[in-house]
């Protein structure tokens, strides 16, 4: 639900971001959106060490089981920050539709992802992770009607080369092009990304009914009943052990929730521009973390790819601030 909701709080965050103008708010406003990338940053690396074999001194996890208990602490992480006495108790039919859709969409989207991560590096996912952005603007120009000025394609385009041709093609290229095992947990990444780009579409209608710690806490927890149907369709044994839970706890507690609520104080010291584009690190951090803690080989195409998704978002920024009016 987090990496999914980010675009959704832009229209809103920015009704308050004239209460935030001092030099001290916009500085802590650039600590919390560095820190809300930098643990987000790490959700490709700790859920690489869950799911693949090579990477845990314990039995490797079913990326849905992974997700099941990832959908309940965080939906206990944002109970007690969606108390409020303006927060709303009862939705109408349709609201609740879409926040169940919400879930479900989430699930599909982590799942995808966790289970390309057990087929492609961590590196690679981070940086494919982008193509997110191509997706939602595609999906509000498709079904939304919005526009795409010329002046946005060519950081479009950018963003499209630094994300998907670079690190696919390479892949591709030292697969003799064919789908096997990497490549095919790269397009798995891909996918998830088109998942994640839909949970910010249906994040459109219901952001704008209750606070979105709230809708975040319903959408987990909306999430595991469809995450155990699944593991019941395709008899999952539930075999989580003691060991994993410190890394499902840190991405529940660190990733999915205090990153997601620092990217929103972030959003209300900062502003919506200043805060994606310092967001947009997350693919760094997560190349970097990669490396360091997985020993992920990090090649100039590596770099030259981040480095043209980077220019390219920042180019983009205007389009970003502007995706929920």
């Amino acid at each position: 639900m987090v990496l999914a909701t980010k675009n959704t709080l832009c229209k809103i965050t920015n009704l308050e971001n004239k209460e935030f103008t001092s030099k001290k708010a916009k500085w802590i406003g650039v600590i919390l959106a560095i820190l809300a990338a930098v643990f987000a940053g790490t959700i490709n690396v700790v859920g690489k060490t869950l799911v693949d074999p090579q990477y845990t001194d314990v039995e490797s996890l079913n990326p849905i089981n992974v997700v099941l208990v990832l959908g309940i602490i965080t939906g206990l992480f944002f109970t007690p920050l969606a108390k409020s006495k303006t927060s709303p108790t009862k939705f109408d039919k349709k609201t609740l539709i879409f926040i169940l859709l919400l879930g479900i969409s989430e699930v599909a989207a982590m799942t995808t992802n966790f289970f390309g991560l057990s087929h492609t590096t961590a590196t690679n996912a981070s940086i494919l992770s982008n193509t997110e952005f191509i997706f939602a603007i595609m999906i509000a120009i498709l079904i939304f009607h919005e526009r795409l000025h010329k002046k946005e394609l060519l950081p479009l385009s950018l963003i499209l080369v630094g994300s998907l041709i670079i690190p696919l093609g390479l892949d591709l290229n030292a697969n003799n092009f064919s789908l096997d095992n990497i490549v095919f947990g790269d397009f798995l990444i891909l996918l998830a990304a088109l998942f994640y780009a839909v949970d910010i579409s249906i994040a459109r209608f219901v952001s704008r009914r209750a606070p979105v710690t709230r809708i975040s806490q319903l959408a987990a927890f909306a999430g595991v009943p469809f995450a155990l149907v699944l593991i019941l369709i395709f008899q999952i044994p539930f075999d989580i052990q003691l060991a994993h839970l410190p890394s499902i706890l840190f991405m529940g507690i660190f990733v999915t929730g205090l990153g997601y609520y620092f990217f929103v104080l972030a959003l209300r010291f900062l502003g919506a521009i200043r805060t994606i584009l310092i967001y947009s690190t997350t693919t760094v951090f997560g190349v970097m973390f990669a490396g360091i803690f997985l020993g992920e080989e990090i090649t100039l195409f590596d770099v030259s790819a981040l480095g043209i998704v980077i220019f390219g978002v920042y180019l983009l920024r205007n389009r970003l601030a502007k995706i929920e009016e």
